[in-house]
């Protein structure tokens, strides 16, 4: 098989979005090493990323086995245009973590459902990895609900803070449910997925004194999942692989 015959699979596109996001999000967020507000948070970040990473790679490894491809080739060889990830991992945070932790708590609560949901799939190997990554997963979104809920109901300036954040990212939020190309005639559950994400959304919103307004773009939205994506996520891809395109199949 080749990499075009992964990527005209549906099903392959579905954990693709997932691992594209993972990839992404774990190259981006481990930035914040170091630079946390507390130490807390800073072995946090640091262990979420860690993780982002590794399910990543054991979504890549799934793919690699069922195409006969190798993991990074799958992760690093693609172009651009067949990265699956939505451009709300790669929009910059400018450093403030604000923006970084709500970014993340979005992106987890989605990929939590998703999971959920892959792991229900009649295969008993992609079931088995999807059921692996489930409780870090959970644990993820735990803990960053948790501190949307601690800042968002904190301080003046904490709640001002993270309203000016969901603010700056909920207009893009709902384009994680944008399916890819070799989907838009056939994925089904999208209004459901959404739902099911926007209901755990706003419930934690509302604990924190926050509001959001959030909707589900029209099945004809073109952005990151089909290929489309801004250009924050080419200089990022483009970084991300700099090493790869430097020493191409480096031997060790």
């Amino acid at each position: 098989m080749t990499m075009q015959d992964m990527l005209n699979d549906p099903l392959a596109n579905i954990i693709l979005m997932h691992a594209d996001d993972k990839l992404m999000l774990g190259h981006i967020q481990s930035d914040w090493t170091g630079l946390a507000p507390i130490l807390e948070e800073d072995i946090a970040a640091s262990s979420m990323s860690q993780d982002d990473l590794s399910h990543a790679l054991v979504l890549y490894e799934y793919l690699g086995k069922r195409f006969d491809l190798g993991t990074d080739d799958i992760a690093f060889e693609r172009d651009a245009i067949n990265y699956r990830c939505c451009d709300l991992i790669t929009t910059p945070d400018e450093f403030d973590w604000a923006v970084a932790l709500t970014k993340r708590w979005l992106v987890a609560t989605f990929t939590a459902l998703g999971l959920d949901r892959l792991a229900t799939i009649d295969d008993g190997d992609l079931a088995a990895r999807c059921k692996r990554l489930i409780p870090e997963q959970a644990i993820h979104v735990t803990h960053l609900t948790a501190w949307m809920i601690r800042l968002g109901s904190g301080t003046d300036e904490s709640k001002a803070r993270m309203q000016t954040a969901v603010d700056t990212l909920s207009a893009s939020a709902g384009m994680m449910f944008e399916v890819p190309e070799s989907l838009v005639e056939t994925y089904c559950g999208r209004d459901e997925l959404f739902t099911q994400w926007h209901t755990a959304i706003m419930d934690t919103l509302t604990q924190a004194g926050l509001s959001a307004t959030i909707t589900l773009p029209e099945n004809s939205a073109v952005g990151g999942r089909r290929g489309v994506h801004a250009d924050h996520f080419t200089q990022q891809q483009s970084e991300m692989t700099e090493v790869r395109r430097t020493e191409p199949a480096p031997a060790w």
